[in-house]
């Protein structure tokens, strides 16, 4: 183990299994929690929304894909990417402008208050007057 000088990554944040009976697998702390969240998020909207029976064999497929999940997410979540920012970035990805495909139509919408600021400073242009600036 390569040795750290931080003390925030110096604590063993896993959950290795009960004294005596370590699990085969290390697990962390916040994927435990983590994991729990998303097994209960598939259970009711495999329950609620899809109508899924209780059964043995539902459960242990919602387990799974909860189990699944909850792997692909700690893929990207660690000490240095929390979740929030995760999430943050993601819907900010989504949420990005796209460049138009081609033949799209493009509507470009002016603010009005950019037509009303224009106009009256068109009107009250100091063009060549450049003393009045410093007239003050």
């Amino acid at each position: 183990m390569i040795d750290n000088d931080d003390m925030l990554h110096r604590v063993d944040r896993h959950y290795l299994g009960p004294t005596g009976f370590t699990l085969p697998v290390r697990l962390r702390y916040g994927a435990v929690g983590l994991g729990a969240v998303i097994t209960a998020t598939v259970f009711v909207v495999a329950r609620a929304i899809v109508h899924v029976p209780l059964g043995f064999q539902s459960l242990v497929l919602i387990v799974g894909i909860g189990v699944v999940i909850t792997a692909r997410v700690t893929k990207y979540v660690n000490a240095d990417r929390p979740l929030r920012s995760v999430i943050t970035a993601a819907w900010n990805d989504l949420n990005a402008p796209r460049p138009p495909k081609p033949g799209q139509t493009v509507v470009l919408r002016i603010p009005a208050a950019f037509h009303t600021a224009r106009s009256t400073g068109a009107a009250m242009s100091n063009e060549g007057n450049s003393t009045d600036a410093f007239a003050a």
